[in-house]
């Protein structure tokens, strides 16, 4: 007699994500949980962001979702037929009819619930990555005015105001004071684990904590294989 199991969620649980993504074929980075998205043949390397609870998400595309979403959308196929699908992976024989009505729409509410916290866990996560990137191109900014300045303050040999070369060696140091802590917080919210990364974009206090240890520690930074490694 087959393995039953009459739950979509018991069994989407039972797939582990990266034996899923594997079968979807994605190319995934276990370690960063971040991959290129095979729904929209993207090539960011961290585009695709996946958690172990089956939540997953795509920062290029915007698609996301668990499991059974997942393969509705690589196999462009029904609730139903994913949900076969996630069965034999597991190796069970999925049976709808054996369970009621009334559990079937516990476990909808519930899932519904799971889903919007999961995205707005995601959300603030994406949100956080802008915010970091952006002081990251900011401080680039300056400090290429800041060089251009200076450098046309020594060919000139001259200044506007008294003391004005010596302020724009100041502003150029402030800089580069700054851009080690901005890039290490770029870093850690794009590379990082998945629960740093959301630590990291949840907490302010753990995200200074974190930097702190980053710049620290120090990281390793592999841009041949889309890896980052901080070394807490």
């Amino acid at each position: 007699m087959p393995n039953l199991v009459s739950s979509a969620r018991e069994i989407a649980a039972l797939v582990l994500m990266p034996r899923l993504l594997s079968e979807l074929g994605f190319a995934i980075n276990e370690r960063t949980r971040r991959c290129a998205c095979v729904l929209h043949s993207g090539s960011n390397p961290t585009a695709f962001s996946w958690r172990e609870d089956g939540r997953w998400h795509c920062h290029s595309c915007g698609a996301g979702g668990d499991r059974i979403a997942l393969v509705r959308a690589a196999r462009r196929c029904s609730f139903r037929e994913a949900v076969e699908f996630l069965a034999a992976l597991a190796g069970f024989e999925y049976a709808p009819s054996l369970v009621s009505r009334e559990t079937i729409e516990r476990q909808k509410l519930l899932r519904e619930r799971e889903t919007a916290e999961a995205d707005s866990l995601l959300a603030r996560e994406f949100a956080t990555w802008c915010e970091a990137r952006d002081v990251v191109l900011q401080l680039e900014r300056i400090r290429c005015t800041a060089i251009r300045r200076l450098d046309a303050l020594l060919r000139a040999a001259s200044e506007r105001w008294p003391g004005e070369t010596e302020f724009a060696w100041q502003a150029l140091a402030e800089v580069y004071r700054q851009i080690p802590r901005a890039a290490a917080g770029y870093n850690l919210i794009s590379f990082a684990p998945a629960d740093l990364r959301f630590a990291f974009a949840m907490d302010a206090e753990v995200r200074e904590e974190l930097i702190d240890d980053a710049l620290e520690r120090g990281w390793v930074a592999d841009e041949k294989d889309f890896r980052f490694e901080v070394q807490l």
